[in-house]
């Protein structure tokens, strides 16, 4: 999709949310019953005991380079621009440590899904090195096969 459609599909499901308008008038394929939905999920490291904010910078780094390593492929720059057109859903869950973390990131990779793995610069809380935080996309019943006995980071 281009830009300008990109944006209007977002103008429309904002006045969707706001009930102005009553259905989106351009039904997409993605909408109709048995379509994928996606989802980006992102596991926290729990071991390093991270401030809130540390959690959200590093929520953000590992947003923002699988978004980016997802563009350098055609079918994942796919799977990233249907996700952003129906939503962009995102979850936040615990990860117990480094360990499990690469045991999550192994086990999508075998599922063939995107993943990024934010390595800290060690600048603030946490060791040079830290594996912080684990993101993984793709649709959300093949996501749940990896993340969906976590719980919801609180």
């Amino acid at each position: 999709p281009t830009i300008l459609e990109r944006v209007q599909n977002l103008f429309l499901r904002q006045l969707l949310q706001v009930g102005l308008l009553l259905s989106h008038p351009f039904q997409e394929e993605e909408d109709e019953p048995g379509a994928h939905s996606y989802k980006m999920v992102f596991v926290v490291n729990m071991e390093l005991a991270m401030g809130t904010g540390k959690i959200a910078a590093q929520v953000g780094h590992a947003a923002v380079g699988l978004y980016q390593q997802m563009q350098e492929i055609a079918a994942d720059r796919e799977m990233a621009s249907r996700w952003d057109e129906h939503g962009a859903k995102k979850v936040v869950l615990q990860g117990s440590n480094t360990a499990h973390l690469l045991e999550l990131q192994a086990l999508a990779l075998s599922l063939e899904l995107p993943v990024y793995l934010v390595q800290d610069a060690g600048r603030t809380q946490v060791p040079v090195g830290s594996q912080t935080v684990l993101a993984i996309m793709g649709e959300e019943e093949i996501v749940n096969r990896v993340t969906g006995k976590l719980k919801l980071l609180n």
